[in-house]
């Protein structure tokens, strides 16, 4: 009747988004019929996540640049020297068993933050995050410099908005 309308839940925040004003509004009214509402008009952020709108071209943009710099300061990467492009298909990581992290868990909290950031907002790094997980069982010095070189990217990223 309205076309396709999306409910995204977390925990008490919700956003409706569909095809049709029409099909957004009688949700709305569904809802707050039932429950007490706050309607805060557009989205421009839903748990952390950006949302922007282009009117003319008629999408919508997610980011998630909250999120890249707090990886960037966990990591002690927020002053880095940033790269242009993101890992190159040309680079080979394999397991060699020398020169293990100490503390692996913290490149698996790394990698970890990337595949979100690639399966949320960040379709793009997808390639080099799949390759990084193969290694995430027994992390090595290289694997964290690849990952370390997403991080970069980012950075490269942030500075040009």
């Amino acid at each position: 009747m309205h076309g396709c309308v999306f409910i995204l839940v977390y925990v008490d925040d919700v956003t409706v988004a569909g095809e049709s004003f029409a099909g957004v509004a009688a949700i709305k009214s569904g809802v707050s019929a039932k429950f007490e509402v706050r309607d805060m008009g557009e989205v421009k952020e839903f748990i952390g996540t950006k949302v922007m709108r282009g009117k003319r071209a008629k999408k919508r943009t997610l980011s998630n640049p909250g999120h890249i710099m707090a990886l960037l300061q966990a990591f002690g990467m927020d002053t880095c020297t940033p790269n242009k492009t993101d890992m190159a298909s040309a680079i080979k990581l394999s397991k060699t068993g020398k020169n293990l992290l100490p503390d692996g868990n913290r490149s698996a909290a790394l990698v970890g933050s990337l595949l979100y950031l690639s399966a949320t907002t960040r379709p793009d790094i997808s390639y080099p995050v799949g390759v990084l997980s193969r290694f995430m069982s027994c992390p090595e010095q290289d694997h964290l410099r690849a990952a370390k070189g997403e991080l970069r990217y980012f950075a490269g990223l942030l500075a040009l908005t």
